[in-house]
């Protein structure tokens, strides 16, 4: 390191000498200035050498689209002999969504620069343009994203007149799903239930196919666009004949209880006598799989079950044409015997002039979820405020939800009671009370941390935070959202130099304010470190979190950091500035060079 510091001091005496003497017409000016916003240098730290050339090569052609793999990117700098030149900065970018890390921005003694490449945040199938800029001279390399596919899958037969279900899956190049994305559906000759649907989480559409014409059809679903668009398709016989479910007289069957279902069959308007309809279901139990069509074409199963749900009935059969006809019928298992009831709140610390949700829920003596059951709220609440509606019948899932609504009021801790009560098959009661408190506003947000960071990697600190937000009483204030921000306000120029036990900064370093700090004088520069956008508070009234930024911005650049929370209307501030930290290990040897040898700044004008 010493010897690399007295070469370029020697080098720089050169300069001077050559500038005091006139210099001359054929001198090399400086390369590798400004705007430099791919995380190489603006700073050159070899200006003696012109770049005759600069290749890039990849350790990968192709990555996969979940964003696990990385391809690594190096950039070979040569002079204008083919030497390959260290200390040269390299300016890297990244086409079409790519996610780049730059993990050398300037060339090692092989004259190599590095960064790494992945497909983070974006799962579509591309391809990825890197380009690396050295001096005057620019490159590029492809990096193709493959991986993301879509499936789809149903019935490939289905009889004149009913419905089919399908589901289409969309995956990244690890079989995750991808959610939030849209699939188009269409069919060449029927109707689909939507002709586009967002994935769920899991990356999956359901949607139900309505035959209404005969023949062979083609479902399509497609996802993305352009370049990256992807589709699917299968082929559905839909038969001549009508195969459908009758209709039955209840949508709801008692647990424990025997219900028919039965399929008609015709041809041609006539009744298929004497074939064999196969069933099927997803909960519950049969009492026979099969069936023959009596001389109505009807074929009938007696389905139960003893637990509540939804069924889906699917009942199969071989068509005259010799292909499969399916259709299927939903019925509700539900349970009408409450016997037990839970009560829980949305929230249980509620702001004033705020809303909490109370939900009941009731089950029977086996714990199964209990449908349409009565249930009444009653709430004891000092401050005045109401609880409606105050009679509900749970849905499906055994829930009943009531509202609470605070006023301007404050409580005392558990000062608010709300009462959920079931009456029983043999005429008692049962109840459940949740006590609830209510909160003034979030009034005071306090930031701080601790005196250690980290380094997870070569190339960045993390500096965790934590704010705690509490009302005018002092009370944590949970499930309060937190918006977070930190900018940059000054920053430094110059370089480390070794005092014989450590690397320190310049003793007069030239100091430049922001526009986050003066905005008619400042200048403007990126963000130098990056803090989640918004944090919820926990049970406590408070949360952690991290501040990330690489290590070359550390001890040259100062930034602001405030947390905003509002609460209709009422906002509520706190900030803290301070100078993004180093690592005491990262500035204790010699032989390493410290992070951001020099201010990634130096060439920055103030304003």
């Amino acid at each position: 390191m010493s010897g690399k510091f007295l070469a370029r001091a020697s080098a720089l005496s050169l300069a001077f000498i050559l500038a005091a003497c006139g210099g001359d017409d054929s001198s090399t000016p400086l390369a590798g200035s400004g705007g430099n916003t791919g995380g190489g240098s603006d700073t050159p730290t070899n200006p003696t050498v012109s770049v005759g050339s600069v290749q890039l090569l990849t350790s990968a052609p192709t990555i996969g689209s979940s964003g696990q793999d990385k391809a690594l990117i190096t950039a070979l700098v040569r002079d204008q002999n083919g030497v390959l030149t260290p200390d040269v900065p390299v300016k890297f970018e990244a086409s079409n969504n790519g996610s780049l890390v730059v993990t050398t921005p300037t060339t090692s003694e092989a004259g190599q620069a590095s960064a790494e490449l992945s497909s983070q945040g974006d799962a579509r199938n591309r391809t990825i343009a890197v380009t690396a800029s050295a001096g005057s001279q620019t490159n590029s390399v492809n990096i193709a994203v493959t991986g993301t596919n879509l499936s789809l899958t149903g019935p490939t037969a289905i009889s004149n007149g009913a419905s089919a279900n399908f589901e289409a899956r969309l995956l990244d190049s690890a079989g995750g799903g991808i959610g939030n994305t849209v699939v188009n559906i269409s069919s060449q000759n029927n109707t689909v239930s939507s002709s586009s649907m967002n994935t769920d989480s899991s990356g999956r559409v359901r949607f139900s196919l309505n035959a209404n014409s005969g023949g062979t059809d083609t479902l399509s679903v497609s996802a993305f666009e352009g370049d990256s668009g992807i589709s699917t398709q299968i082929n559905v016989n839909v038969s001549a004949d009508s195969f459908i479910f009758d209709e039955i007289d209840v949508s709801e069957v008692e647990i424990g209880a025997s219900q028919n279902v039965s399929v008609t069959w015709t041809q041609n308007g006539n009744p298929v006598v004497g074939q064999e309809v196969r069933f099927a279901t997803t909960r519950g139990t049969l009492a026979s799989n099969t069936a023959i069509t009596d001389g109505n074409g009807a074929a009938v199963a007696s389905i139960s079950s003893t637990n509540v749900g939804i069924a889906e009935i699917t009942a199969t059969a071989e068509s005259s044409e010799g292909s499969q006809i399916q259709t299927s019928q939903a019925l509700e298992f539900v349970s009408s015997n409450p016997h037990d009831i839970n009560i829980r709140a949305s929230k249980t610390q509620v702001s004033t002039n705020d809303e909490a949700s109370i939900i009941a829920t009731v089950r029977d003596e086996n714990g199964n979820l209990v449908k349409n059951a009565q249930v009444e709220f009653t709430l004891t609440d000092p401050t005045g405020g109401t609880l409606s509606p105050g009679s509900v019948r749970t849905d499906s899932q055994g829930r009943a939800i009531s509202t609470y609504t605070s006023t301007s009021s404050i409580s005392e801790k558990d000062g608010v009671q709300i009462t959920a009560q079931i009456q029983r098959s043999d005429g008692t009661t049962e109840q459940k009370t949740i006590l609830l408190t209510v909160a003034g506003r979030a009034l005071t947000l306090i930031l701080g941390t601790g005196n250690t960071i980290s380094a997870p990697d070569q190339t960045t600190y993390e500096m965790p935070w934590s704010v705690l937000v509490t009302d005018a009483n002092g009370n944590a204030s949970t499930d309060q959202p937190v918006q977070l921000s930190v900018l940059p306000v000054e920053f430094a120029k110059g370089s480390y130099s070794w005092n014989g036990d450590k690397w320190v900064l310049p003793d007069n370093p030239t100091t430049c304010q922001t526009n986050h700090s003066d905005p008619v004088n400042g200048t403007e520069i990126g963000t130098p470190a990056a803090a989640p956008r918004s944090v919820t508070t926990d049970d406590s009234g408070a949360i952690q979190f991290d501040i990330k930024y690489t290590k070359d911005q550390c001890n040259w650049v100062k930034v602001r950091l405030t947390a905003t929370s509002n609460v209709e209307g009422f906002t509520s501030s706190n900030s803290r500035t301070f100078i993004l930290p180093c690592v005491a290990d990262d500035l204790s040897d010699e032989g390493v060079s410290p992070p951001g040898e020099q201010s990634p700044y130096n060439e920055t004008a103030c304003n």
